[in-house]
């Protein structure tokens, strides 16, 4: 059956897949083709095509120096013929390169032509000529180790063993010599073709299409691939628009970015997969291999890919910062975004260069450098940007908080990539460098648990009792208040300067908004003035009014009720000094009308 399959190659100069017969094996030996010459080449793309115009030009050398087909005079002169019959796609030209002298009745019923389109194929999919390890002397190479008129020009590897190829040096009729392929590797040229063939699908395209040559591949290979290049692209067109109507019916937050990296990014790496799988069961040869790999595509879509990813990722988080309240943090991820970008591209680039085959080295030296005078260049914007990553991660302010800035104040707008905007109380803009505001003192209001009230009330100098009576019912009034906190509260006579008393005013008001602590002020401001004026004092400071009066003494039915208040506290608890009694906190507490805040 494989001699009759075998038997049928008459018009095809590269291969495809295998033998259905023997499906197994057969992709095993192509897999271990294709891994042969990456690991024994060890050639580049570029150098493999450089590898190629050397031989060709080589060939050209000796066709201008008399070169007469099928007599080479040497073992190089015989791979040149075989690598040029390869190039033009002439198996007819091959097999004049055939030892068929000795061979077994079913090998020598084949048609030579096809004998030389199988060794064609064979030989392209795993060896890489190299001139220097062929003899170019008449005589061959006489310290090989092998008999004087044998020289080894390659091998083949199958899943099972390695076949040597082998050249002889042969006396034609004429008493010439002439090197050939040697009858003991001709007659194993149905074993490789058994492992390393095509198909019956690929010998009957190969009949039937116009017979040509295109990037050494042959006319069913360069159809099939085109086939695919068309039929994958609208194939898989239909798989993402089907999964993207499938990921309208599945309710999520973030279905329009993933719809969206389902309509390009993923289509885009099933193409590129489809295709890597047909070209492995193309059998092509290391020169199409070679011209495939040159193409920066498949890195182009695997970046693409990425990028798609990275999106997914950056709506996914956007949206989870959102539902999680904080929002500032969306600044920043779009610009970490950028940056992974620019590190996957310029990965991806080098890699491509890397395997097509230019100087790496170099690339990376040049980037180097250029690096080195763009951040010297951009110095202060990686200042900011760094700036901007410390205000986000240590998260000293947010947007929306008031705070204090050197002598500015205003509410943060905005936290940039370069800078900070402040909204001040005039309604101005002011924009400060990350640099300087991720290293400067800041005062953050907005996160005050609670807000200060605290005075200094200055009082004409009152005789003793009317200042009992004062700050008696001044810590009464703070006791009293729902919105002073009880354990901070502090109210002393705390100086006495010239004629004035100075009467220290000290608690935390339960507030976090400025607004609401205003109310609150004025509320104890204006309870603070009736207790000062019920009680006959009056207030000091700069800017005085002088009132012609003693004000040492009250009015005589003011220094009376003085007396009396004074006189109910003595026979109850005690004055309140030098404060107010635990039983009198508690039967104060939150007993003065204050409007709720529910």
């Amino acid at each position: 059956m494989r001699l009759f399959i075998f038997a049928c190659l008459l018009v095809v100069t590269s291969a495809l897949t295998v033998n259905p017969v023997k499906a197994t094996e057969t992709d095993k030996g192509v897999m271990a083709a294709s891994v042969n010459v990456k690991k024994n080449s060890a050639l580049s793309a570029t150098q493999l095509i450089e590898r190629t115009k050397e031989l060709n030009q080589a060939f050209e050398t000796n066709l201008l120096a008399g070169f007469e087909p099928g007599k080479a005079q040497t073992p190089q002169q015989a791979l040149f013929a075989l690598h040029n019959a390869f190039r033009q796609g002439d198996p007819s030209s091959a097999a004049l390169y055939l030892d068929l002298r000795y061979l077994p009745s079913d090998i020598a019923e084949i048609d030579p032509i096809s004998l030389a389109r199988g060794l064609l194929f064979i030989f392209a999919q795993q060896n890489v000529l190299d001139l220097s390890l062929v003899s170019n002397d008449p005589q061959g190479d006489q310290e090989d180790g092998l008999s004087d008129d044998l020289e080894q020009a390659g091998s083949v590897t199958l899943s099972e063993e390695v076949i040597p190829i082998y050249l002889q040096r042969l006396e034609e009729a004429d008493g010439t010599h002439a090197w050939k392929i040697a009858n003991a590797s001709v007659i194993r040229i149905p074993d490789m073709w058994d492992e390393l063939g095509y198909s019956d699908l690929a010998v009957w395209l190969s009949r039937t299409l116009p017979e040509f040559y295109i990037l050494s591949m042959g006319n069913w290979q360069f159809t099939t691939l085109l086939f695919t290049l068309i039929a994958g692209w609208l194939a898989t067109g239909w798989v993402s628009q089907l999964a993207s109507r499938l990921m309208r019916r599945i309710p999520n937050p973030w279905g329009h970015a993933l719809r969206r990296f389902l309509q390009m990014p993923l289509r885009l790496i099933l193409y590129v997969l489809l295709i890597r799988i047909v070209i492995a069961q193309l059998g092509l040869s290391v020169m199409a291999r070679a011209y495939l790999q040159s193409s920066p595509l498949e890195y182009i879509v695997a970046v693409i890919f990425a990028f798609g990813l990275l999106n997914l990722y950056r709506d996914y988080k956007i949206r989870q910062l959102e539902l999680l309240g904080e929002i500032e943090y969306v600044a920043l991820i779009k610009p970490v975004i950028v940056i992974v970008r620019i590190i996957i591209a310029t990965t991806a680039a080098l890699m491509w260069a890397d395997q097509a085959g230019f100087n790496v080295s170099t690339l990376i030296t040049g980037l180097g450098v250029g690096s080195i005078a763009i951040a010297l260049a951009a110095q202060k914007t990686l200042e900011n940007v760094i700036g901007a990553i410390t205000l986000y991660t240590a998260r000293p302010i947010r947007p929306g908080d008031w705070c204090r800035f050197g002598e500015t104040k205003g509410m943060v707008e905005e936290i940039g990539l370069r800078s900070v905007t402040l909204r001040t109380k005039d309604r101005t803009l002011v924009t400060v460098p990350n640099s300087m505001f991720s290293s400067a003192d800041i005062e953050n209001f907005s996160v005050r648990d609670r807000i200060r009230f605290f005075k200094l009330l200055e009082l004409q100098m009152p005789i003793p009792d009317q200042l009992r009576a004062i700050l008696g019912e001044f810590r009464a009034l703070f006791a009293a208040h729902p919105m002073v906190k009880q354990d901070s509260i502090s109210i002393r006579l705390s100086d006495i300067a010239a004629a004035t008393a100075i009467i220290r005013l000290d608690a935390d008001i339960m507030t976090r908004d400025y607004q609401e602590y205003l109310a609150v002020a004025e509320d104890l401001n204006l309870r603070i003035i009736e207790i000062v004026h019920q009680n006959g004092a009056i207030f000091s400071g700069p800017g005085q009014v002088l009132q012609l009066r003693d004000f040492q003494q009250a009015s005589v039915d003011k220094l009376a009720e003085v007396d009396a208040k004074l006189e109910v506290w003595r026979q109850g608890d005690g004055l309140p000094f030098p404060d107010l009694s635990d039983n009198e906190k508690q039967r104060l507490k939150n007993t003065l009308a204050y409007p709720d805040k529910g």
